[in-house]
This record gives C-alpha cells, structure tokens and sequence, in this order.
C-alpha cells in the first residue's frame, strides 16, 4: 500500500509547482487546552493539532498524522500570491486540473464553495481519487489573506476519512493569523 504520507507530499509538490513558498512572521497563540502547536516562527499563523496526534516537518510543510498505524493527515503550505492568483477562486482554476493527473478517478465530493479561515476569504472542497488501487479522500481549504495564499488539506484513507473529520473541524476552527 502507499503510503498516505507520500500521498500528502505529492499534493503539497503539486501545489508548489508553480509557487514559490514564502512565509513571514512570528508565532504569538497558545495551544487550547487538548491541543499542541505545530506551526514554528518561520510562518504568519498558529496551527494547532489534538495532542495526540504527531508532528511531521519532515517534508518542509506545517502537517501532522494521526498515528503510525492510521496516516490521516493534516497539512498547511503558504505560498505569495502571484498577479494571476489573488483570490482562492483564480488558485483553484489553475489548481484544479492537476488534480485529474495526479488521481486517478478524481471526483469531487462537494465542490468548491466559499469558505473562511479565521476570517480570511476561501473556498473548500472534498474530493476522492485513486492511487496505487486505494482510495483516498482530501478535504482542501484554499484562503487568501494579504499577500499569501495558505492551503490546508486533509488526507485520509476514504474509510478513515469520517474518524477524523471532527478532529480537522477544530483544527480550523482552532487556526489563527497572527
């Protein structure tokens, strides 16, 4: 089986593609009680995760997996923003159609809609494709703040998927600008 993990790296390489990673800032929150920072002084917001689950800066990317034996995991990129990219819509269209490379049998669960994240402009959606005959299921949040696009993704397996929507829910309900 392939890893869930290498599955998250190729979708952060994906979206970096074109990008050139940037981040600002130091970080200022503390963690709600039952939650851990996974975010470091090299980016602009404080991304916090259930204290069980495990950091993971290994690729470079703010994430976090919830256990050795269950790899659903939680990423977040910051790219700046390109001319052609300000709004989450603009990232999304150009976004969109590397996906169908990337998965087979790419298929959106909820389409993309409009969102916020701490009260920035964004859109979120679900979508399911195939990799190595397993499937998986990512949940993409894209918000524009500024002069940078952040990208939050969920990866799990598509029958573990549900196990921790809860947990991503207050993930992003945790997350802060700083």
């Amino acid at each position: 089986m392939k890893n869930i993990r290498s599955i998250s790296a190729l979708i952060a390489l994906a979206l970096t593609a074109a990008l050139a990673l940037g981040a600002c800032g130091a970080n200022e929150g503390s963690a709600p009680m039952g939650f851990k920072e996974i975010s470091n002084d090299g980016v602009d917001y404080n991304l916090y995760v259930p204290d069980e689950w495990i950091s993971n800066i290994s690729t470079g990317v703010t994430a976090a997996y919830y256990s050795n034996v269950d790899d659903s995991n939680i990423s977040m990129i910051t790219f700046t923003q390109s001319d052609e990219l300000k709004t989450p819509e603009k990232y999304w269209e150009t976004y969109e159609s590397s996906l169908a490379a990337l998965f087979a049998d790419f298929e959106y669960v909820s389409k993309p809609d409009k969102a916020t994240l701490d009260g920035a402009d964004a859109i979120q959606c679900t979508y399911t494709g195939n990799v190595a005959d397993h499937e998986y299921t990512i949940m993409q949040l894209v918000a524009a703040k500024g002069t940078q696009i952040y990208i939050f993704t969920y990866t799990a397996a598509s029958d573990k998927y549900d196990a921790h929507i809860e947990d991503v829910i207050a993930i992003l309900d945790y997350f802060e600008f700083n």
